[in-house]
């Protein structure tokens, strides 16, 4: 196990020494502070994150109806969708009859988050303050829970404000807010009263008083004060708040729910987690911080998922704190994004989401075909559709529908969606195909709209290789759902047309000269010659030539696109390069999680692995338990607008680790079930339990010893379920005989030219539990070092560019920092005869590279087995 760095997130629950537990009962003599209510026990799970507090770093605890989006100062805006209620919340503290407060912000020590709370701790030198924060699943709510811990009397005074306006482009006019000393609330609402929200507390007075006709510019307020320490001792303080649109009386009713059953709200929220993990797909390998990545990344995908009062139940893209504006970070419902996040929720089994998401994106669709690319959460107060500019924008969103509905059916076998979505399929395809004006196969971003940027010198083209791919790949898609839904006129359509798009790809796209797939070409046929991330979406899914698919992705594994915390958006040699620039120098971890599925599938395993982890380890280093939107290019830092809750980026882990190094493919309606591995030398074991294939369950255990690997697979419901065994080998690999349940079983290797790998192939019907045995003689197998990018970290990781097996000679194309010296570990380094390029001990490959200039330089070493 990798020990974290000094200053990394803690992730080991015992670590955890400033959790709530019961504390001590309070005495029937001793008066209780009014509202308070009895403690209970916060659980610290295998899942929490724990670090000091960063103040400036965002934080957030979200629902399907609510969200509390803020930082770690414990500052935060509260959303009912679509309406913003409140924003700059903050904590101070009054201690005695002191009227100098103390913000929370300056004494915020330590954050600890878990699926269903995160707690924030405040200490001071006479007390210690831990704040709960919860926000319930399926309510318009949420809820702060107050640990007061004091040797002396201590006044807890919160500020906000108030706000309650819909999210952009909406409006609202006349809000008023007032002290309902009744209730202990504040109730801010507007001249309609149709739209609400509540904040307040039952242990708590108000100390503001606004006009009733306006808001103030000065902070609401409202005090809990704890004359005697001793009296909340045992109890916590709950903080409330709710909102929303519709009948006053109704989010009223909410608010009182949750103030006097806060604990309800609580184990509800830990028993859905639980149950999210349960059913999903499980993963445990030799790195826990790899498996803990991708259980946070469920969590935050699941975290998208809204229940819009208007709108219904939907995908948004991403979260994170508006200050001022009107919208929270990506908090829209974005078409495409719900498309590629659809198949992270296929790839970990949650396809209700995935299915609901698909459904919602479903209603939007124009009359011609087309499919909308973003709609407002405030669309129920406006025209969006009619008045606004920004709905069918992007020309991918129609091409990629078809996409994840032919990725969810044949995850699940669901066919009566299939057969209510028929009519929808259609219709995207039709217009998708009207888009290509120049009769080449591909739809042409002149005419079907944005592609792969959205501003900038690259835009002005005829046809983009990611909108490319979206539409080869969605020309194979409906060829599969047509054959589901027997209807062989669509399929022979579409299955000419695939070979068309697939050709024009392969072909239209390379770029000979610099032995690439670029970017994009021009009208007249000219290549835009950028070699960008874009690139590797295809060759994910299997398009394109594949000796050039490899010299594209060892061009790609170069440190001027590569980096130790992902890949850069462009060259940072281009002239067009800005390292914090959106479109033109930032690294996306969600274009990160394409090219490390793209390695993965071409055998680049030790560059493939790179990628994911520092993906991985984004989940860390920000907001703990997400990931952030995009990375600068130059250094691993993020930009301060970015947004801290980003769905794709999440499926820059989520892909990578499923469809790449557990090499997991599956087709309910094939029968069949595939699983690739492309594991780190000398990784033991791994285990993953709850692959669903429609009905059917699965569980594998994967050992690998010297010269040999084991795999059990135990099935349910799995008959007639065909299963596919092909693990990656180290080149030079000699597979000598395997077995099936202690018979002989057939198997053939994969001999590609350009193979970064060996892969024996093994297939077998499923019995219901079945063991296989690979025997082979194992070849030199390389471990890079592991070089974790801390924040700020530039670029100083080994870069293995490619390798290659001639003969008895394994090749390694390597980049390095200059005046730097790397050490490698070589497994099974008795079969190595002589090294050139390097020092080699017999366990240990030391490459130096020399002082030459400034930044990376390459260098070649040769391994000559015996």
């Amino acid at each position: 196990m990798r020990s974290f760095p000094r200053g990394r997130v803690l992730i080991a629950a015992a670590m955890f020494i400033a959790g709530s537990a019961a504390g001590p009962a309070v005495s029937p003599d001793e008066k209780s502070v009014e509202g308070t209510i009895a403690e209970f026990r916060i659980e610290r799970g295998d899942l929490a994150l724990r670090r000091n507090a960063q103040p400036q770093t965002p934080f957030d605890k979200v629902g399907r109806r609510f969200a509390l989006l803020g930082f770690e100062s414990g500052a935060f805006e509260a959303w009912a969708y679509p309406l913003k209620l409140l924003r700059n919340f903050e904590l101070s503290f009054l201690l005695g009859t002191s009227t100098v407060p103390i913000q929370g912000r300056d004494i915020v020590r330590f954050v600890s988050v878990e699926p269903a709370v995160t707690t924030l701790t405040y200490t001071y030198q006479s007390f210690t303050v831990r704040a709960h924060y919860i926000a319930p699943v399926d309510e318009s709510g949420a809820a702060i829970l107050l640990d007061v811990d004091s040797t002396e009397p201590l006044t807890v005074v919160c500020s906000f404000i108030p706000v309650l306006q819909p999210m952009w482009p909406a409006g609202l006019g006349g809000q008023y807010a007032y002290w309902d000393d009744g209730l202990k609330a504040y109730l801010i609402s507007e001249p309609t009263r149709k739209n609400h929200g509540y904040l307040g507390s039952p242990s708590a007075r108000g100390i503001s008083y606004t006009p009733a006709h306006m808001l103030s510019d000065v902070p609401n307020q409202f005090k809990i004060e704890i004359a005697d320490p001793k009296s909340v001792a045992g109890r916590f303080i709950p903080i409330v708040i709710a909102g929303g649109k519709g009948v006053r009386d109704d989010v009223k009713k909410i608010y009182q729910s949750i103030a006097a059953e806060p604990e309800k709200r609580y184990r509800r929220a830990v028993e859905y987690f639980a149950g999210l993990r349960r059913t999903t797909l499980g993963v445990r390998t030799p790195v826990p911080e790899l498996d803990l990545a991708f259980e946070w990344a469920k969590v935050a995908l699941d975290g998208l998922i809204v229940d819009n009062p208007d709108l219904g139940r939907g995908l948004v893209a991403g979260l994170g704190p508006s200050g001022t504006g009107g919208r929270p970070g990506f908090g829209w419902f974005f078409g495409t994004d719900a498309y590629l996040n659809s198949l992270s929720f296929n790839s970990f089994g949650n396809t209700t989401a995935s299915r609901d998401g698909l459904t919602f994106t479903r209603k939007w669709q124009r009359q011609d075909g087309k499919m909308a690319h973003e709609l407002s959460q405030a669309a129920g107060y406006l025209r969006w559709w009619e008045d606004y500019p920004y709905g069918y924008i992007h020309g991918d969103t129609s091409p990629y529908y078809i996409v994840a509905v032919e990725d969810y059916v044949r995850a699940t076998g669901d066919l009566e969606f299939l057969k209510t979505s028929w009519p929808s399929v259609l219709r995207a395809y039709d217009w998708s195909l009207l888009t290509d004006a120049d009769g080449d196969g591909l739809m042409d971003n002149s005419k079907a709209g944005l592609g792969a940027l959205e501003f900038g010198a690259l835009t002005g083209i005829q046809t983009d290789i990611y909108l490319g791919a979206v539409w080869a790949r969605a020309n194979l898609a409906l060829k599969n759902l047509a054959a589901a839904m027997g209807d062989k006129a669509v399929g022979k359509r579409a299955e000419t047309n695939a070979a068309r798009a697939e050709k024009a790809w392969r072909e239209k796209f390379w770029d000979a000269t610099n032995g690439q797939y670029s970017y994009a070409f021009n009208k007249d046929g000219r290549l835009v010659s950028e070699l960008t991330p874009w690139s590797a979406v295809g060759l994910a899914w299997g398009l394109g030539d594949f000796e050039r698919g490899v010299d594209t992705l060892a061009r790609m594994n170069r440190s001027d696109l590569t980096t130790d915390w992902g890949v850069r958006m462009l060259s940072d040699r281009s002239p067009l390069f800005e390292p914090l620039n959106y479109n033109y120098g930032a690294a996306w971890p969600f274009l990160s999680g394409w090219v490390a599925t793209a390695l993965f599938d071409f055998d680049f395993l030790p560059q493939g692995y790179h990628v994911l982890m520092a993906n991985a380890r984004h989940t860390y280093d920000n907001a703990l338990g997400t990931i952030m939107e995009l990375f600068s290019g130059y250094q691993n830092a993020w930009p301060q607008e970015g947004v801290p809750h980003q769905g794709f980026s999440s499926t820059g882990v989520v892909l990578p680790l499923v469809r790449g190094l557990l090499g997991l493919e599956a087709s309910a309606l094939g029968k069949k079930a595939v699983f690739r591995p492309g594991f780190p030398a000398g990784w033991p074991a791994v285990s993953i339990s709850n692959w669903r294939i429609g009905g059917a369950e699965l569980a594998l255990d994967y050992t690998r010893k010297k010269d040999g690997i084991t795999l059990r697979v135990r099935s349910e419901k799995a008959a007639g379920i065909s299963f596919v065994f092909a693990p990656a080998l180290g080149l030079g690999t000699k597979v000598l005989a395997a077995s099936r349940n202690g018979s002989p079983l057939e198997f053939a290797a994969d001999e590609r030219p350009a193979a970064q790998a060996v892969r024996p192939r093994m297939t077998f019907p499923l019995s219901g539990d079945d063991t296989i045995e690979l025997r082979f003689t194992p070849a030199p197998e390389i471990v890079l070092p592991d070089v974790p990018a801390m924040t700020g970290d530039l670029g100083r990781g080994l870069r293995l560019v490619r390798s290659g097996l001639n003969g008895r000679e394994l090749k390694l194309s390597l980049e390095g920092i200059a005046g730097e010296t790397y050490a490698i570990d070589v497994l099974n380094g008795e079969r190595v005869e002589s090294v050139a390029g390097g020092a080699f001990d017999g366990r240990t490959l030391t490459v130096v590279f020399p002082s030459l200039g400034e930044g990376y330089i390459g260098r070649e070493v040769t391994l000559r087995m015996k």
